[in-house]
């Protein structure tokens, strides 16, 4: 079987240097074997299987270099050739035979995959770089031609029956028609007249062959041309109106023709056709025809002498770019619009280009060039990129090939583009960032066919960038004055980002700013830019260090690195540069906390780093960018002096009252993190902690506010010191903080606001708070509710015995009492902080009592069955896990053996943890595997301890999502031979009954496996089983995993292992096969659940193997009128199936009447009661 590497990664896919072509070795490898395919020989699926397989890796190869695809040239010689030299041979049957004897001889599904490799390498590197590789032997011609014409010979009618030749006219060859149409392009450059080529005896076919009626053909060939040229231009046209590539090599075919000397003079009839038909067209399906319409006219003008390029622009001028102005077709298609720039431009470049006499001073202009170079400038402010790209593109081509002084103008004319218009200038910030990127000049669109942005963004911006970057690329930017002023719009445009409701738009203008440096760091000579190398290079870091988009970071790296290498003017640049490096910027992570301060050491950038951080990252709409750009703060001021801790801290006070709450919340993360560096006596935390009653009201209630109260409560955390706390003028804003963040629903939160008590207990006594607290957890309001629970955990208590530790404790129990009252926040909560209290220790003794301690851990073990359920899924999980945490962390703290956790409570909490070690939920069994370790690592000893063992070293290095879980279900099943069997198997049926197939697979085989080769467990394990059952009646949560589990031990065999293996006088399978039968059908009848009946169903026909005891049969046979007589009708007829596949497959015949009742009996309809009986006895009888 062939290697797809398209399903993983490539071998050296860790280190893309891109350095030379390194799968050379095993790209030939695998292309000699897909030249070993003979095109001739049938395929069968298996064979298909493997050469779609063999494709598609050496497409995923191809992939590999598509970033830089220069490196496959110089092994082109050795790919493309040998790939063409299959269809050129293979092909040349098609034509000579013709199409009914050849069909039958070579594989079109082959033919297809060849042509789908070959435009797969057309794809990565372009049809430029690899037509020159394709045969251009002249009796290729005439070979393409015939099989891209309709088979002339198969129908006389207007309409042929396809439009090529059959083999090649399905929709999965059209990879291949392209590729045949790039080499028939190839092939008409040949040097000879094409009336030489054409066969004296050939007779051009009629033009309704090729769809195109007789009108439409007079107008075509109005001229005389070769028979040849005419089969060209007529199987060419109908693929003008094909999409992708079909269309666009049609149009490349059509120019290489009309190109030639010997069929020029058929232009003015092929242009006379199209003006017709676009006229004559539907609009709403011109769109593919007016693309390739396009296609073909940017490629004609560099092709054409300048004597017919007045009849080719006199088209488009008069004829296409009119129809197409006010056009939905052109306004909705940025395709459109960007092939309209593009063929319009290469008009004009071919018009300049071949009037320029050499001294471009003395250049003529041509008319209309203003008009054009308007056009373009407008281009720029289009809707799409690409649009703006193509005219971002031809503005500097045209602008290379004028003479100096107009060029000079053209730049300058594009640099005021930033500015916007008079009426609607560019609004910026005080730091020079942008808040409105203003108006624009061009009102109607591109050219006039529409474009403009539905609201003012970035687009105008972002054109202006390219064009100017394609000028510097060119070095049409050289004077001083046109460098500085690029340089200053520049550098505002690295910052650009506006916020549009949940997101922002202006990477890719950041993005084009950085290749705008990267041009003039190539292009200027390091004189010119001296002046402004320092801003260059200051901005280029903060915004690879600091931007939001990989992209940009990586492009300002770039761009940095061009402007080291080239102009050396950079301050410490090979330095910073090597902090700075492509792969030190990938991570936005990395790139603040990790290269920020390894480049802050450099005082120049420090400074405007810092600058940065303060205007545009604390500042930013992304809130994780304010709390990573705080962090960045932090650690660019540990490199500073004391002014830059007292500068920031002013910058970030003053921004607290801002109107924007995003200002605010940048202003508190960043004071958390100045906080923290100040001394234990610094004053400064009371400056800080008297402006916070300086933020706006209507910060909390924004969307921000959570944001907002979760840092006031982190800052608080930080500040808080003895004389903040005893001060009585600051209890009211202390108190106002607390109630509002109480009040709030978030997580985030309840953790900060908890935090914040956990540190008041510290400063002061604690006693109110408590109180305060224990009042809470009776409140109406869920929210203050879930945020007292949570408080009462953090909070550091008195020495034992203590009133305000019992009280508490006793509040929180009080939660864990009334699970049906208390939402399930608080419960977590609740439970989460019974375990802190339970690990706290003053002066090294416990806090809780004894007795206290027992309750707690009696919690926990109440919590691990909580089983909870809402509209949001298992929610009681979150409570297994919490009591999970708990145990380990509580019983961590205490000695094994100690006299404070009896034996039975110990017991009990270790078989509640084993019971959550095998619940379907993953996050729940790697809590248990985490518990368990932490009891090992304490020393605690248990029956089975070696059973479900995971280091907790790997489960907090790598985590239980990597451990492999049938092997963790299989190192469990020892505990079946402990006291904890029970709980194992209570867990375990959950697992096996999941609805996820690998995890109730991964549950069961090991358990199994396990129960065939330890025979003895059996018997204890069904009938703890069906205890279960019987425990467990009425909740289909447990009964109905359970009756799976039976299910799948029976079909798999355990029942006959058992017989084979114990003295059946005394195993007493009889009994226990026959109560688990009893109670699964108990109530059949009037049970609503589907699921529990079919469940129920199965376990029955399972049991009327012909390898169990007969008494065991009989009984199942009993239970058989419910399920065929049932009330539901897809039950009977679930029955009826289930009855006759087991039926067939335990016994070698089944009688003819039994057969015929079961399958031919309409069990949906109402004429089955009869049935039921009948089957029952049949069955009886063959049990005899």
């Amino acid at each position: 079987m062939t290697k797809n590497l398209a399903s993983g990664p490539l071998e050296d896919d860790s280190d893309p240097t891109y350095t030379h072509f390194a799968h050379r070795a095993e790209f030939l490898e695998l292309l000699g074997r897909f030249l070993t395919i003979d095109i001739i020989r049938e395929s069968d699926a298996r064979d298909d299987e493997d050469e779609e397989g063999l494709v598609t890796s050496l497409g995923a190869i191809l992939d590999y270099y598509l970033p830089l695809p220069g490196l496959l040239d110089p092994s082109l010689d050795e790919i493309v050739p040998p790939l063409m030299d299959l269809p050129g041979k293979n092909l040349n049957i098609l034509a000579q035979d013709g199409a009914a004897s050849s069909s039958k001889t070579i594989n079109s599904k082959r033919l297809a995959r060849l042509g789908k490799l070959l435009n797969w390498i057309v794809k990565v590197r372009g049809w430029k770089a690899v037509v020159p590789h394709f045969p251009s032997s002249i009796p290729n011609l005439p070979m393409l031609v015939t099989l891209l014409s309709p088979p002339t010979s198969a129908s006389t009618s207007s309409t042929p029956i396809t439009p090529h030749h059959p083999l090649i006219s399905s929709s999965e060859s059209w990879e291949l028609r392209a590729i045949l149409l790039l080499w028939l392009a190839l092939l008409l450059t040949v040097p000879f007249n094409l009336t030489a080529l054409s066969s004296s005896s050939s007779i051009t076919p009629p033009s309704t062959i090729y769809g195109i009626d007789l009108p439409s053909s007079s107008i075509l060939f109005q001229h005389p041309i070769s028979s040849l040229a005419q089969q060209v231009i007529l199987l060419s046209i109908p693929l003008l109106s094909k999409p992708g590539l079909e269309g666009a090599y049609s149009a490349l075919v059509l120019a290489r023709l009309y190109s030639r000397e010997d069929t020029v003079q058929g232009l003015p009839g092929f242009l006379e056709w199209a003006s017709k038909e676009i006229q004559e067209g539907e609009r709403e399906g011109e769109a593919h025809f007016v693309s390739s319409l396009l296609e073909f006219m940017a490629l004609l003008p560099s092709l054409l002498k300048p004597n017919h390029l007045p009849s080719l622009e006199g088209f488009m001028e008069n004829q296409l770019l009119p129809h197409l102005k006010g056009s939905r077709t052109a306004a909705g298609s940025g395709l459109i619009r960007k092939l309209a720039i593009k063929a319009k431009g290469r008009m004009w470049m071919a018009k300049i280009g071949k009037s320029s006499s050499g001294d471009t001073e003395e250049m003529n202009l041509p008319d209309g060039l203003e008009e054009w170079l308007d056009d373009l400038m407008g281009g720029l402010s289009d809707k799409d990129t690409i649009v703006r790209y193509s005219s971002a593109k031809y503005l500097a081509r045209l602008s290379s090939l004028l003479p100096p002084s107009f060029s000079s103008q053209i730049v300058e004319a594009v640099i005021d583009l930033f500015s916007g218009t008079e009426e609607e200038p560019v609004t910026l910030t005080s730091f020079g960032t942008v808040i409105d990127p203003g108006g624009s000049l061009t009102a109607g669109g591109t050219m006039g066919f529409g474009g403009v942005e539905t609201t003012r963004g970035e687009a105008r911006w972002h054109g202006v960038c390219l064009a100017l970057a394609e000028m510097a690329r060119r070095g049409l930017i050289k004077e001083e004055e046109e460098i500085g002023n690029a340089v200053n719009w520049v550098i505002k445009a690295l910052t650009f980002d506006l916020r549009r409701a949940s997101h922002s738009i202006g990477a890719n203008v950041r993005d084009a700013a950085a290749y705008l440096l990267w041009s003039l760091s190539r292009a200027c000579p390091p004189s010119v830019l001296k002046a402004h190398a320092e801003d260059m290079a200051t901005s280029l870091i903060c915004v690879a260090l600091f931007d939001r988009e990989v992209g940009v970071r990586r492009a300002a790296s770039a761009a940095f690195q061009e402007g080291v290498g080239r102009l050396g003017l950079y301050s410490e640049g090979i330095d910073v540069l090597g902090k700075t490096d492509f792969y030190s910027v990938s991570v936005r992570r990395m790139a603040f906390t990790i290269a920020a301060p390894c480049v802050a050491v450099h005082k120049v950038y420090r400074d405007k780093m810092r600058e940065h951080l303060h205007h545009i990252t604390l500042r930013h709409w992304d809130t994780n960018m304010r709390v990573q750009g705080a962090q960045a703060l932090q650690s660019i001021l540990k490199l500073g002096n004391d002014d830059d801790l007292q500068d920031s801290m002013g910058r970030e006070i003053r921004e607290l009252p801002s109107l924007d709450a995003v200002n605010a919340h940048g202003a508190l993360v960043a004071l958390i993190r100045i906080a923290e560096l100040f001394e234990e006596d610094d004053q400064r935390r009371q400056l800080i902690f008297g402006t916070l009653s300086t933020i706006r009201p209507a910060s909390f209630v924004s969307s921000q506010a959570s944001d907002i109260l979760s840092s006031v409560c982190s800052l608080l955390v930080v500040i808080l010191d003895p004389d903040i706390v005893s001060a009585s003028s600051n209890q009211a804003v202390l108190d106002k903080y607390l109630d509002l963040s109480m009040k709030r629903r978030e997580t985030e939160v309840h953790e900060a606001v908890a935090r914040v008590y956990g540190r008041l207990s510290e400063l002061r006594s604690p006693e109110k708070d408590i109180t305060k607290l224990i009042l809470d957890l009776k409140s109406f309001r869920i929210a203050s509710r879930q945020a007292a629970s949570l408080s009462l955990g953090h909070i550091r208590y008195p020495a034992s015995p203590s009133a305000l530790t019992d009280k508490a404790i006793k509040a929180l129990l009080g939660l864990l009492d009334k699970p049906d009252k208390i939402d399930i926040e608080s419960r977590r909560a609740a439970v989460r902080s019974l375990g802190n209290i339970a690990v706290q220790r003053l002066h090294g003794e416990m806090i809780p009592s004894p007795s206290q301690l027992v309750s707690i851990l009696q919690s926990f073990v109440q919590g691990m069955g909580d089983y909870t359920t809402d509209q949001r899924g298992d929610v009681g999980s979150w409570v297994r896990i919490q009591s999970l945490v708990s145990i380990g962390n509580v019983l961590s703290t205490l000695e094994p053996r100690t006299d404070l956790v009896s034996s039975e409570l110990f017991q009990e909490m270790v078989g509640g943890v084993i019971k959550q070690g095998l619940e379907k939920l993953e996050s729940v069994r790697g809590e248990a595997a985490r518990t368990l370790a932490k009891l090992r690592e304490k020393g605690w000893e248990w029956e089975g301890r070696g059973g479900m063992k995971l280091e907790l070293s790997q489960l907090e290095n790598d985590g239980f999502r990597y451990a492999d879980q049938k092997e963790w279900f299989a190192c469990s099943m020892p505990i079946l031979d402990t006291r904890f069997r029970k709980n194992l198997l209570a867990g375990l049926v959950l697992s096996i009954g999941s609805q996820v197939i690998t995890l109730s697979n991964a549950a069961f085989q090991p358990f199994s496996t396990y129960l065939t080769g330890h025979t003895k467990l059996i018997r204890p394990v069904l009938e703890d089983l069906l205890g279960l059952l019987e425990k467990n009646y009425t909740s289909n949560r447990i009964f109905i995993p359970t009756l799976q589990t039976l299910h799948r031990l029976f079909e798999n065999g355990l029942l006959e292992v058992w017989i084979r293996d114990v003295d059946e006088r005394k195993s007493g399978e009889n009994e226990i096969c026959s109560s688990i039968l009893d109670i699964a059908c108990k109530g059949i009848t009037n049970i609503k659940s589907i699921e529990r009946i079919t469940t129920s169903m199965r376990l029955v026909i399972s049991c009327l193997s012909s390898e169990l005891p007969v008494i065991i049969r009989s009984k199942a046979v009993d239970q058989l009128h419910l399920l065929l007589g049932h009330k539901f009708p897809r039950i009977r007829a679930i029955s009826s199936e289930e009855l006759y596949l087991k039926l067939s497959s335990s016994y070698d015949e089944i009688p003819d009447g039994l057969e015929e009742v079961l399958t031919e009996t309409e069990w949906t309809g109402d004429e089955f009661q009869d049935k039921v009986g009948e089957v029952v006895e049949l069955i009886r009888g063959l049990m005899k």
